[in-house]
This record gives structure tokens, sequence and C-alpha cells, in this order.
């Protein structure tokens, strides 16, 4: 909360740190700084009279992001970095008993600039395949095959798992699979495989079980 303008002030004050800023006489700082520099100088202090939040907030989303100890230059290490993170995001959408409407992208290249695209999805879910499935769309249509520096995959339209979801058809008891892809599993299944994981990672730690394609090691260039 302190910007440039107030930063110069405060270093003509000769008040380079919160140290510094916590042992200043209070009344200087608030004569250069007015009520923004009493407010300043009670955050150094730990001093701050908001009123406790005693109910917990909705979340607006849920996401988590993972910057690349190597950039990414192709779509298949993009890919696995995002099977990791629709993990991570979905495991904690469950956990909290939250289904989401939407997934969004983010992209970091090493020139540093950002860019991400959105979706918004048929219906609710919370489901690890669907949601590394769209986050990977979502990278091939944004990735401009410049080296990636960061990856992030953010869930939000957050509801309840109670309320209720529009089925597909193939989801219906009793209906088979699409003819074209016996091999797809339904919604019902996917359901359960990352109940199963949830509950093997809750008992022996997220390292419990890990996907086969993350453990392959990205591909060395040729030298």
């Amino acid at each position: 909360m302190c910007g440039q303008s107030s930063v110069e002030t405060l270093r003509k004050l000769e008040i380079l740190t919160i140290g510094d800023l916590a042992r200043a006489d209070r009344s200087i700082v608030e004569a250069h700084l007015k009520s923004h520099g009493a407010l300043l100088w009670e955050y150094a202090n730990g001093i701050d009279a908001s009123e406790v939040a005693t109910v917990q907030t909705d979340a607006k989303g849920i996401g988590n992001s993972t910057t690349l100890s190597q950039d990414a230059e192709d779509k298949e290490t993009a890919h696995r970095t995002l099977l990791f993170l629709a993990e991570s995001v979905s495991r904690r959408l469950r956990a909290a008993g939250q289904t989401a409407s939407m997934v969004s992208t983010e992209i970091k290249y090493n020139t540093f600039k950002k860019v991400s695209h959105q979706t918004t999805l048929p219906a609710p879910t919370n489901q690890t395949d669907t949601i590394y499935r769209t986050a990977c769309a979502l990278f091939d249509e944004i990735w401009d095959q410049t080296p990636v520096r960061l990856l992030g995959i953010r869930s939000s339209k957050l509801s309840s798992c109670e309320e209720p979801v529009q089925l597909s058809l193939f989801d219906m008891p009793g209906s088979t699979q699409n003819a074209a892809d016996h091999t797809e599993p339904s919604s019902k299944k996917k359901e359960q495989l990352d109940a199963a994981l949830d509950s093997i990672r809750k008992r022996y730690g997220t390292d419990a079980v890990v996907r086969g394609s993350l453990l392959l090691k990205p591909k060395k260039k040729d030298t």
C-alpha cells in the first residue's frame, strides 16, 4: 500500500525499511503523508482495527500456477505441466465440495509477456480429466510457440456439489458409450477414479500415486 510517491517521501525522512517505519515518530510520518501515513505506520507496527471475519466467505475461484524450472518449448511438455496443475485444482475443488463452470489457462512467456484464455464448460465439474482437457485446448488456442516460463489454471463460477447437474446421455443408467469410442470412460467412472485417487493421497500423501505421463522426462535438445 506504499506507492512510489509515498516511498519518495519516506526516503527523504530516511525511512527505508518496514523496521525504520515502525520505529519512526508517528506524528512526523502523519504530518508528511496525512492519514495514509498513519495507516502505513500502524501496519508497520502490526496494528489493524479491521473487523475480524468470523464467517468463511465463499471462494470466487480456485487455481494454481507454477514457474517452470526450464522453459517449455513444445506442446507435450506444457501439457504435462497442465496435467499436474489440473490435478491440484480439481483436488482442491473436490475437497471444498465445489464444482466449476469456467476454466482459464494462463501463460507467461520467457519474454514475461502474459496471455490467458477462458471458456465456459457445458456443465459444472471438478473432474481432473475434464479440467485438464479444457486447459490443454485453451493452451493450444493461444500459444504462439514462444518458450513458456509459467503456466496456470484457474477455475471460477463455483457452485456446490449438492446442486443438480445436467447429465450427458452417455452418463444415464443403462446407456452405452459412443460407438465411435468405447474406450472413453463415463463421467461416473471418472468421478470414481478421482475419488479413489483422493482417498489414497489423503492417506499416504500426494506423491503416493503419480500418473505415468508425469514421470516422462522431456526430450533433450539436439546439440
